[in-house]
């Protein structure tokens, strides 16, 4: 009995070596990621709507902005279904593919009023800008000879 007690006592000091089993809390994962960005409307009038619960599954979860912007960082690489919901609102879905290390646009993220009515036609797909350069301050002497931005 006391030789079975020992072996098992040693047996959890190994695991317990080896981080519980598992070296690599990763492992058996997936191990790429990428985003998921959007916009979440208002499917009757195409306004952005705030406070709006984002979700691809029940594990990555964002809430939209003011401006109904939503940003869903490290999900799983391959076809998703990002999810929003909001009081007042019904559930929608749409589908997004994501890349590895890559910005996934999702698109509008249309929502209805569970009051109904008719619908907006969506607006068309943003195309990214490029943004204009910051200016960068003159640094002017003062007075007293020491500069200043």
């Amino acid at each position: 009995m006391r030789r079975l007690w020992v072996l098992g006592f040693v047996f959890l000091l190994s695991l317990g070596a080896n981080g519980g089993g598992c070296s690599n809390p990763n492992g058996g994962g997936v191990t790429q990621y990428g985003t998921i960005v959007g916009r979440v409307l208002d499917a009757t009038n195409n306004r952005p709507l705030s406070n709006v619960l984002v979700s691809v599954g029940s594990v990555y979860t964002a809430y939209s902005d003011p401006a109904g912007a939503f940003t869903l960082s490290n999900i799983p690489i391959g076809h998703q279904e990002v999810t929003g919901s909001a009081a007042g609102y019904e559930r929608n879905s749409i589908p997004a593919t994501v890349h590895d290390n890559q910005t996934t646009n999702a698109g509008y993220l249309r929502l209805m009023p569970l009051t109904g009515g008719p619908t907006a036609p969506p607006p068309p797909t943003p195309t990214p800008t490029p943004g204009i350069a910051t200016p960068v301050p003159a640094i002017t002497p003062t007075p007293s000879g020491s500069t200043a931005p």
